[in-house]
């Protein structure tokens, strides 16, 4: 019997860098940390009316600290965005390493506008360490299947696939990590496109995430 299974939202793969020789912060790599943030100045006309905004950025954290490839991964658009990058880019970051060298990293960061008495203060991550911060927390998930040229060749092993969870709870921005080939990558993330998730929440607004998940291939049996 042939088995492909979710084995666990976590960190086995060796780590290496994308095509652009920027590295996911997982198993051995330490993610940019935020050293000091500086508020966002909300510009005249840009208020709260319509309630609380949080931006979320996706950026690259470079060797020296500084924040470049800003994004911004919120679904709903804001005048206020334009103010959350200024401060990211002013903020203060201390560079991601492997093996005590400081490489370039993946990173998010979430600019809250929540009233005017509160400042528009950068936060991130460790995900789970961020105040009134909730996870996503896992609705459907699917089983990938074994490529019929992995089945030939008996090819078997494990593999991360990282994503983005949006605010409606759906993966995007697929990428897999640890590449195994045979099309078991392909099998990976046709069935993480099928996941749902209720999304997590900032200061009970819902908000994109990056998250990790390891598929683990493996062959059972006879055929």
């Amino acid at each position: 019997m042939m088995l492909a299974s979710i084995a666990a939202f976590g960190q086995t793969a060796d780590a290496s860098p994308d095509a652009d020789g920027v590295y996911a912060a997982y198993n051995g790599v330490r993610p940019a940390r935020l050293l000091q943030a500086t508020a966002a100045v909300i510009p005249p006309g840009a208020g709260l009316a319509t309630g609380k905004h949080i931006t979320t950025l996706s950026m690259v954290i470079g060797v020296d600290g500084t924040a470049s490839r800003i994004e911004v991964v919120s679904a709903q658009k804001s005048p206020l965005d334009d103010a959350a990058i200024a401060a990211v880019k002013q903020s203060q970051f201390e560079p991601g390493t492997l093996d005590g060298k400081p490489v370039p990293v993946h990173a998010f960061v979430w600019v809250p506008f929540l009233d005017a008495e509160h400042p528009a203060i950068p936060v991130a991550g460790p995900l789970r360490r961020l105040n009134d911060f909730t996870m996503p927390k896992p609705l459907k998930t699917v089983e990938a299947e074994f490529s019929d040229e992995a089945r030939r060749k008996r090819i078997s092993g494990s593999l991360l696939v990282s994503f983005v969870i949006t605010e409606e709870g759906l993966p995007v921005k697929l990428q897999v990590l640890n590449p195994l080939g045979a099309g078991l990558d392909e099998e990976a993330l046709k069935s993480v496109r099928q996941y749902r998730f209720a999304p997590a929440t900032l200061e009970g607004i819902a908000v994109p995430v990056p998250l990790t998940v390891e598929i683990s291939f493996h062959l059972g049996g006879r055929y």
